[in-house]
């Protein structure tokens, strides 16, 4: 498995696709920090937005995987591999670790863009290197995990543009998935009506207006359902460590969602490439 990971990694430098996406998701990370750079109005810091590119992340990923790896599909690449003598597990393993380490050089990429142009501006972060660690430690399961369950689908379509398709539609159902999961747990438990008796320049004292409770708001053994698929669905990951929410976020829920991603992605990915038929 090893010559076939170098193979990968030799191929995965000269691969236009992938320095596309590295410079599409560094563009998008030092853009958001001018954004904070410029704000006069409120004081920010570097921690804030750090790692903007979860944002972004499936979908730029979903975009490179489908394409190299459907390659090997479109010029038969695999099928060589296999006449070499090469164990269907292995190309398929070799295949997900190149395309684990593409994402990860993606996300340390943005790492170094995001303290080059911000630490001269905003300065160091005021929050712990723990915590900082922490979120970095779920940034790269998570792209790690997109990387395992687009590598599913990848490895087992064997046309390349239905692939793609299919990856890039994914990658958005899950950040849409994550957003309508946040949507719900941001409904506030009541809402105010204010007074209709009111005429145009008099102040409301609260006197005749009411706090009406809402229906939709979450509460016990629901809304902690909804936490829970919140930190596991990758798109959920994503709004919470690219800080684009201010949810309370638990690392360790996170982590091992996405470790069981892989795992599952994996497994279940490994099994049926090794019983599909490749014509």
């Amino acid at each position: 498995m090893i010559k076939l990971l170098k193979a990968n990694l030799a191929r995965l430098w000269k691969n236009k696709v992938f320095w596309l996406g590295f410079l599409v998701l560094n563009v998008f990370c030092i853009i958001q920090k001018i954004g904070l750079i410029q704000d006069t109005i409120e004081v920010h810091y570097l921690e804030e937005t750090f790692w903007i590119q979860t944002y972004v992340l499936g979908i730029i990923l979903s975009v490179f995987i489908s394409l190299f790896i459907g390659a090997e599909y479109e010029y038969g690449t695999i099928r060589n591999k296999i006449i070499s003598g090469y164990d269907r597990s292995e190309i398929y393993l070799a295949n997900i670790f190149a395309c684990i380490i593409a994402g990860w050089i993606m996300c340390m990429g943005c790492l170094i863009s995001s303290l080059l142009v911000g630490v001269p501006f905003l300065g160091f972060f005021h929050t712990e290197l723990s915590e900082i660690l922490l979120q970095g430690i779920c940034v790269f399961a998570l792209s790690a995990a997109y990387t395992a369950i687009y590598c599913f689908f990848a490895m087992l379509i064997h046309n390349r543009t239905i692939t793609a398709i299919a990856c890039i539609m994914l990658s958005f159902l899950l950040l849409f998935s994550g957003t309508v999961v946040s949507n719900r747990l941001d409904e506030s438990e009541y809402y105010y009506i204010p007074d209709a008796s009111l005429g145009i320049g008099e102040i409301d004292d609260g006197s005749n207006s009411e706090w009406i409770r809402n229906p939709d708001y979450l509460e016990g053994t629901k809304r902690r359902i909804y936490e829970i698929v919140f930190e596991v669905i990758p798109g959920g990951q994503s709004l919470q460590l690219s800080g684009m929410l201010n949810e309370h976020t638990s690392y360790i829920e996170m982590f091992s969602a996405s470790l069981a991603w892989i795992v599952l992605s994996c497994g279940c990915g490994v099994i049926l490439f090794g019983r599909k038929d490749l014509r």
